[in-house]
């Protein structure tokens, strides 16, 4: 390690290496202390500093660690209380179970060594302390799916998917170079570029039904679209939440007008319909017809049901 301030990640190590160290080396100088982990005797104060703020959950001073150091020699006073071995709680059991299964579940298909072993622990924690083995904690997204994509990402490739489109309710083959993952509101999304489409878009990965490797071209550009955005019109006779959650409008107010626009004609449509008699579309023209159209296909069948 290096004399300097160390970087976290040594420093959380040397950290969980200290407590051990210093409960068998009890009144150890700190010069001394600071030579065996080769750092500095202010780094090893600070070091000691942050341990004070640690101990067991409840964190109250009669869990956390009582360090003496003031004097120059290193002792800690409650080692016998922190060395004992700590029961878990019945919901601290639930999360070790649910734990293991989300990471069992990002394994790679072929490693079935690992998968065995976190079974087998598992099961293990589970009956010890009577969860229920059926306690289960599937992700929404495809273990598969993930691994696809992560692999593109690291190898800067491109993927085939099969898409299922909430706005149009259909699932579609789209060609797509991904570009970062991220999570917003609890859902993960895939940043790509649609070859498709020719621009980029993103993708919810939990509407990601399959994904495979596909040979694109390095180049991509965002400066032509084949999907142009399509500008409406409705106005408003219901000022709802959820009318003004589904339309993105801020100041809504009833018997107002709105020019919006979307890249998709069928979440137009859609939209609409579900607004029921809260909104009414006033342009352009053929989507209104349409929208007519639907409504009393609508209609008709509950006449006739």
């Amino acid at each position: 390690m290096s004399k300097e301030m160390s970087a976290p990640l040594s420093r959380t190590a040397r950290l969980l290496d200290l407590v051990p160290y210093i409960n068998t080396h009890q009144g150890i100088a700190l010069k001394d202390l600071a030579k065996h982990f080769d750092v500095t005797p202010a780094q090893m104060i600070a070091d000691l500093t942050t341990l004070w703020m640690c101990g067991l959950p409840g964190y109250t001073p009669l869990e956390l660690m009582d360090l003496e150091f003031d004097s120059g020699y290193v002792t800690i006073r409650n080692a016998e209380t922190l060395a004992k071995p700590r029961a878990i709680t019945f919901q601290e059991c639930v999360a070790l179970v649910l734990g293991l299964d989300l990471v069992m579940g990002q394994f790679p298909a072929e490693r079935q060594d690992l998968m065995t072993s976190a079974r087998s622990l598992r099961e293990r924690i589970a009956r010890q302390l009577g969860v229920p083995v059926q306690l289960q904690a599937t992700s929404s997204v495809s273990n598969e799916v993930v691994l696809a994509i992560n692999k593109a990402l690291n190898q800067n490739s491109g993927l085939l998917i099969q898409y299922h489109a909430l706005y149009k309710d259909d699932v579609s083959s789209r060609t797509i170079k991904p570009i970062y993952l991220y999570e917003l509101n609890g859902q993960r999304y895939l940043r790509a570029y649609c070859f498709s489409a020719m621009d980029f878009r993103e993708f919810r990965a939990d509407r990601i039904m399959q994904a495979v490797h596909k040979e694109v071209p390095h180049g991509i550009s965002s400066h032509q679209a084949s999907e142009e955005k399509i500008g409406f019109g409705i106005s408003i006779k219901a000022a709802t939440r959820d009318i003004a959650e589904r339309f993105g409008i801020v100041d809504l107010t009833e018997n107002k007008d709105f020019s919006l626009t979307s890249y998709s004609r069928q979440w137009i449509e859609r939209s609409v319909l579900a607004s029921g008699s809260g909104v009414v579309i006033t342009s352009p023209s053929y989507i209104r017809d349409s929208v007519i159209k639907s409504a009393q296909q609508l209609l008709d069948r509950y006449e006739h049901s």
